[in-house]
C-alpha cells in the first residue's frame, strides 16, 4: 500500500460558516475598533461538529451530554452503597485489603471516565477523490 500524505489545513484560512460584516464602531475617542487584531480561531470553531464545547473549548462533550451525569450518578450510587454497607462487614470479618482495592478501582474508574469524556478525539481527514478511487481499485483487485 502506498504511503499517503494528508494535506495540512490552516483553520484561519478557511471561511467561517457564519461570517457577518463588522459593524461600524466609531467611539468618541475616534478609534476605529474594526482594525483591532482578532483572536485566532480554534479548530472546533472552524470545523463545526456534533460536539458541545465548554470553557472556551477546554471541555468537549458529545451531543447527548445527559448521559455523563447519569453515568456519574450510577458510579457514585453503586460505589457509595458498597462503601457504606459492604466495607464495614469486609473489614470486620475478612481483611482491609478488599475495601482498599475497591477504593483504588473507584478512583481509577472516575479518572478514566473524566479523561474519555473531556478529551478531543481528533478529526480523521477524508480521503481525496484520487485516494478513494485508488482504494476502490485495490479492493476490487483482491
Amino acid at each position: 500500500m502506498k504511503s499517503r500524505e494528508y494535506q495540512q489545513i490552516d483553520p484561519q484560512a478557511l471561511p467561517t460558516p457564519t461570517q457577518t460584516p463588522l459593524p461600524h464602531h466609531h467611539q468618541a475617542d475616534g478609534v476605529d475598533r474594526r482594525k483591532e487584531p482578532r483572536t485566532p480561531r480554534r479548530k472546533w470553531e472552524v470545523f463545526p461538529g456534533r460536539n458541545r464545547f465548554f470553557c472556551d473549548g477546554r471541555i468537549m462533550m458529545a451531543r447527548q451530554s445527559g448521559v455523563f451525569p447519569l453515568t456519574l450518578g450510577l458510579i457514585f450510587l453503586t460505589s457509595g452503597l458498597f462503601f457504606i454497607f459492604d466495607c464495614p462487614f469486609l473489614v470486620k470479618h475478612l481483611t482491609r485489603c478488599i475495601p482498599a482495592i475497591g477504593g483504588v478501582l473507584f478512583v481509577f474508574v472516575l479518572i478514566t471516565l473524566l479523561q474519555t469524556s473531556f478529551t478531543d478525539p481528533g478529526i480523521l481527514p477524508r480521503a481525496t477523490p484520487e485516494e478513494a478511487a485508488d482504494i476502490e481499485r485495490q479492493i476490487e483487485s483482491e
